[in-house]
């Protein structure tokens, strides 16, 4: 009786353990995004260009390692927010572009939308 408990615990850990990995994969490929994009802004249209290839294939392999664990859609929602959120907070800090009213308030209705889509995940 005690054996299936071992397993069943055992398992659970497994899957949370790979769920871990595959968030982690999803932030790594959300960081190459915004590195690929924000290269853009050099002055050597040849080495933007070149680091921006470079990073974003990088942010679609580990992008293809997520989703093996995390559903597509939610995956992609996460994926595109937060990658929104950090080039404009690159922009704000790096390159001194300013934000206005209304993207601060896209950007709260946005996390409030990722919020909800994943509070309302089927579990598997």
């Amino acid at each position: 009786m005690i054996l299936p408990f071992i397993f069943r615990r055992a398992f659970l850990n497994l899957i949370k353990k790979e769920l871990f990995i595959a968030w982690f994969f999803l932030i790594s490929a959300i960081v190459f995004e915004v590195l690929g994009t924000s290269f853009l802004k050099m002055n050597n249209p040849i080495l933007a260009y070149s680091f921006m290839a470079i990073f974003i294939a990088f942010s679609y392999f580990f992008m293809g390692k997520a989703i093996k664990k995390i559903q597509v859609g939610i995956a992609y929602a996460v994926w595109e927010l937060l990658g929104i959120i950090l080039i404009l907070l690159v922009s704000f800090i790096l390159f001194k572009e300013s934000l206005t009213s209304t993207q601060m308030l896209g950007i709260a209705l946005s996390i409030i939308g990722i919020i909800l889509i994943n509070i309302g995940e089927v579990k598997e």
